[in-house]
């Protein structure tokens, strides 16, 4: 899987999101941070993105995590920052790449 398609499914993921919190919400392209393992994908509330303005901030929007072998997207939290839970994600045990 390439950062595209992992893409395309954080798109799918953030469009559902939307209808479910009844507003509309976008991927932050620029803070994608790749590793080996995959990506991790952040988004917004589309309004904030366009305003910076705190009333239109959304919670519970923890990056989402796409794996690159097997395209599973994980949730992660927004508890803790998100190199918390990359050092999850990483110390997991793996299946071998075929």
């Amino acid at each position: 899987m390439n950062r595209n398609e992992a893409r395309v499914l954080v798109d799918a993921y953030v469009s559902r999101a939307s209808v479910r919190a009844g507003v509309e919400l976008v991927v932050l392209e620029e803070r994608t941070i790749e590793r080996e393992f995959g990506w991790v994908f952040f988004y917004s509330s589309k309004r904030y993105v366009e305003t910076g303005d705190p009333a239109f901030a959304v919670g519970g929007n923890a990056p989402l995590i796409v794996d690159r072998v097997t395209g599973d997207i994980h949730v992660t939290g927004s508890a803790y920052p998100v190199e918390h839970y990359i050092a999850l994600y990483e110390a997991r045990p793996r299946a071998p790449k075929e």
